[in-house]
């Protein structure tokens, strides 16, 4: 290598160290890179909408309470985080947004949690409550996660259509779960939802329905979502 070229790599070798100062240990960084604290903040895609139960529950005896309803949601991002004063929007065939309340609850990396309704129901070991949470009954909505400084999380479903998935058969209730993919899978699609399934799993994850609603009520409130065999999505998208 000449002079000249010798020269260019010293120049460039102090610009690089004047532009990456050392950042220091970790416990002089932000906390929650190290997954140590959590924060409020959240980016796109960081949080998914992962059941919707919008039909009310069943008790024992059939009857449906359709005011008895829920959200679950689950931490998809790199750290963890508190979704006190987080929004809800719903627009459809009602338009309303709900705002879930101040709270001090952790929830970690790939974690559920769910907000319910009321807690005089068939969930009253819920993550927390939502007043007022209510869905059409089988018609269109379109449900908006935001995070607490209003930035976009996730849409799910769709404001010109039925949802995508979720019934009431007149004994028996099931709620709309999103399909456990690897990659990807937009809430906005059909295809990446289905209706609870009682597949046999090694896990119980009807745990925190009321048992008196489990055989009526068909859901996995903040546990891991039930199988799905149709193979309509399996793959997901590699974007």
């Amino acid at each position: 290598m000449n002079s000249q070229g010798t020269r260019r790599w010293v120049v460039f070798g102090v610009l690089a160290m004047g532009c990456n100062p050392d950042p220091g240990e970790v416990d002089e960084q932000v906390g929650y890179r190290a997954g140590t604290e959590s924060t409020s903040s959240g980016e796109r895609g960081s949080v998914k909408i992962s059941e919707v139960l919008w039909a009310g529950s069943s008790s024992g005896r059939g009857e449906r309470d359709p005011t008895d309803v829920f959200v679950e949601l689950r931490n998809e991002s790199a750290f963890p985080l508190n979704l006190g004063g987080w929004f809800l929007e719903m627009e459809g065939a009602v338009n309303q947004t709900w705002r879930i309340p101040e709270n001090d609850l952790v929830v970690a990396v790939g974690e559920h949690v769910f907000f319910a309704a009321k807690a005089d129901g068939c969930f009253p070991d819920a993550d927390g409550y939502i007043e007022g949470l209510r869905f059409p009954d089988g018609d269109a909505f379109r449900l908006t996660l935001m995070d607490a400084d209003e930035r976009l999380i996730e849409p799910v479903g769709d404001d010109s259509m039925p949802p995508m998935a979720g019934v009431w058969d007149t004994v028996r209730v099931r709620s709309m779960e999103r399909i456990e993919i690897m990659f990807g899978g937009y809430g906005t699609e059909p295809q990446a939802w289905h209706h609870y399934t009682d597949a046999p799993v090694d896990v119980p994850n009807n745990d925190r329905i009321k048992a008196s609603c489990r055989g009526t009520t068909f859901a996995s409130p903040g546990r891991a979502n039930s199988p799905d065999y149709s193979g309509a999505f399996a793959s997901g998208n590699l974007e």
